[in-house]
């Protein structure tokens, strides 16, 4: 379905190029020292999988293969001795796995891979991210492409048979003398037919015919063609199932909605999704207890409050001068009167009844 349906190969290209573009911001948390990391190993493994991957690219593809399987393993074998390294990592397209194991009840062994002779012990080489499964005799994870299938194996059958009739230019039927006719059709019937049918002044027209015939539809009629509506109802299923707004692929006419969507995105699924990564990643090193590898929201400008929104909360708070300037990047002025909060005629703070009103 990935390479063969356009709505497919959206939904999952578009939920995997925002798992890449959100990967740049995990950081590494050392729970002992309580700070953050900038200079590690893993840091530079993220950086680097492999010769020929970026950090970037390697979440894409770790998240397609997720997306479309409900499971991704990645090949991250760990150097021996204490420091337990990992130089490189691999993702393994995930249907090109055999899991192999001693019995149906037994824990995961190994895997093969098709076209690779041999297999890859699992232990300190590989490590898999899975959705729940609830076949307890399956190591695989559960696919959301897979809730789909059945709907989507319409559609693509509906679309298949759409393009049929594009490409023969809107002819839908083909008309032929009836094989299950005992009397043969002679050659003046079929061309008489022949010229009745192809004529361009009985387009549209009733037609009489001599003979019986058999009408073998090729495709959908040209008034019944509805590609687009085909492949929006396919993205709507898709969106369902990966939790993502359909609005992202059927258009948006403003930027505010647009940016809105990317935020929904990148917090529903993106985030978590990388997030997921790093969790099996740290739990297969063994320092789950020791460090925290996650995304750092609080670098992502999406997900930050719009200016307008925090200067309103800010006002309706009777911050100060200063303080609204610091909002906005700007420097403080040194004046004590620039510190005091800002209010409003008619606002006081305080007990009223401790003032004396001949006074004012």
């Amino acid at each position: 379905a990935y390479e063969t349906m356009a709505p497919v190969m959206a939904v999952v290209n578009y939920i995997a190029d925002n798992v890449g573009e959100v990967s740049r911001y995990i950081e590494l948390y050392d729970a002992r020292q309580d700070k953050f990391i900038d200079r590690h190993w893993i840091l530079d493994l993220l950086n680097k999988p492999n010769d020929r991957f970026s950090r970037r690219k390697f979440f894409t593809a770790w998240a397609i293969n997720k997306c479309l399987f409900g499971d991704a393993f990645v090949y991250a074998p760990i150097e021996a001795g204490k420091a337990r390294q990992v130089r490189e990592m691999y993702v393994i397209p995930s249907h090109k796995v055999n899991i192999k194991k001693d019995a149906p009840e037994a824990p995961m062994k190994a895997i093969a891979i098709q076209g690779a002779s041999g297999s890859i012990d699992i232990k300190d080489k590989i490590f898999e991210s899975f959705d729940y499964n609830l076949d307890d005799t399956s190591f695989f994870g559960t696919s959301k492409i897979a809730a789909a299938a059945v709907y989507l194996t319409v559609m693509d059958r509906a679309m298949n048979r759409q393009a049929t009739t594009l490409k023969n230019g809107g002819v839908s039927n083909i008309i032929t003398p009836a094989a299950s006719s005992q009397i043969p059709a002679l050659a003046a019937q079929v061309d008489d037919m022949d010229q009745k049918m192809n004529k361009s002044s009985n387009a549209n027209k009733n037609i009489a015919l001599k003979m019986p015939i058999d009408v073998h539809p090729i495709g959908d009629h040209p008034a019944d063609l509805s590609i687009l509506q085909s492949h929006q109802d396919a993205l709507q299923v898709l969106c369902f199932v990966f939790k993502l707004p359909p609005d992202i692929f059927l258009g948006q006419a403003k930027y505010e909605n647009a940016k809105e969507a990317k935020k929904t995105v990148y917090e529903q699924i993106a985030i978590p999704m990388a997030n997921e990564f790093c969790e099996d990643f740290l739990n297969y090193l063994g320092l789950s207890n020791t460090y925290e590898l996650k995304v750092n929201v609080d670098d992502i400008e999406v997900l930050k409050d719009k200016k307008s929104d925090v200067l309103d909360c800010m006002t309706k708070m009777h911050a100060s001068l200063n303080e609204l300037r610091e909002a906005n990047g700007f420097e403080k002025i040194d004046e004590a009167w620039a510190d005091q909060p800002i209010l409003p005629m008619g606002v006081q703070f305080g007990n009223e009844a401790s003032f004396d009103i001949s006074e004012l």
